[in-house]
């Protein structure tokens, strides 16, 4: 019996690679009176030879994210995209930096990147891009399922995730991310003590994740500023100057999409400041306008009608 402990263990592979679990026992029952059960990754794994990919879930709120575009079609500017680059660099020679050369007792080994910049701007397309060059799974964390009212659940369901994705070659993404880890505040009062506390672990957590957590937000002074100097690197994703508006542009409609003669792409790129993501809603907008009437081709008026509502959900004019 003493030896089959040992099994359990948190150094032994059996734990630390979670391969079997135990459940949890009644109150005053021994350890070993648990019930004993391979986990869902590895029974995926030895029964049908693919990885696990969980499910959404109440016990993993997150969503597999994934996309049909390349490199080719994030249109950053250059300073953005070399730090964007970084982090697939990083996953890529992380095991010779930290134990072929030895910094493994001076860094940690973690990566957490923060974006910020305007919606639309290609922040959830990077971190999607990130995942599919390198052949690993992308979650985006619903923060939603995970901030709760009651005290002490958020820390239990972010403890969640992250026991899950611990040795998992995962990149998690939280969007919207100043709703979770936001600045903290003066307490005040008890629910000011528990939010901190909340921040606080979340730090934590964050900190000592050895895979990659990138953070996004349209605001960066809304990230609590104990995040901001653990972050390896903070990407700017800005508004796209009208260069790069033309080239979004021009891979917004494919090539078998007929445009009419009177569109010109550089003079509306020039006049309308838009991100890409917007620019894509034109497009999408476009294309259903002109299958609706009939019409078999793309008019200019059609992406005038489209600019202007983009601008009316952020309340500007043309």
């Amino acid at each position: 019996r003493f030896e089959a402990i040992k099994l359990f263990d948190e150094k032994h592979p059996l734990r630390r690679e979670s391969i079997l679990q135990l459940d949890k026992n009644p109150s005053g029952e021994p350890k070993t009176s648990a019930a004993l059960n391979i986990t869902e990754e590895f029974l995926s794994y030895f029964t049908s030879g693919e990885r696990y990919k969980p499910d959404y879930s109440s016990n993993f709120p997150a969503q597999l994210i994934r996309t049909q575009m390349d490199w080719e079609d994030l249109i950053l500017d250059e300073y953005a995209m070399d730090e964007v680059m970084e982090i697939p660099a990083w996953l890529k020679h992380k095991d010779t930096i930290l134990h072929e050369w030895g910094m493994g007792k001076k860094i940690k080994p973690g990566y957490r990147a923060l974006f910020y910049g305007p919606p639309g701007t290609g922040k959830t397309l990077t971190a999607s891009l990130i995942g599919k060059s390198l052949n690993l799974d992308v979650y985006r964390i619903d923060i939603s399922q995970v901030v709760s009212k009651y005290i002490g659940e958020t820390e239990k369901n972010m403890a969640n995730i992250f026991d899950q994705a611990q040795n998992k070659n995962w990149i998690l993404f939280f969007d919207e991310a100043d709703a979770l880890f936001g600045k903290r505040t003066a307490t005040s009062d008890s629910k000011d003590r528990h939010a901190n506390q909340e921040v606080a672990y979340l730090l934590q957590r964050v900190e000592t994740f050895p895979g990659v957590v990138i953070l996004a937000t349209n605001l960066k002074g809304n990230i609590d500023e104990a995040f901001a100097r653990r972050f390896q690197s903070m990407i700017h994703f800005r508004m796209p100057n009208p260069r790069q508006r033309l080239r979004l542009w021009k891979t917004a409609f494919a090539k078998e999409t007929p445009l009419s003669e009177d569109i010109d792409l550089f003079e509306i790129a020039q006049k309308y400041e838009l991100a890409g993501g917007a620019i894509i809603n034109v497009s999408r907008y476009c294309a259903l306008s002109a299958l609706r009437r009939g019409d078999l081709k793309v008019w200019r008026v059609d992406i005038l009608h489209g600019i202007s509502r983009e601008y009316g959900k952020e309340g500007r004019t043309m």
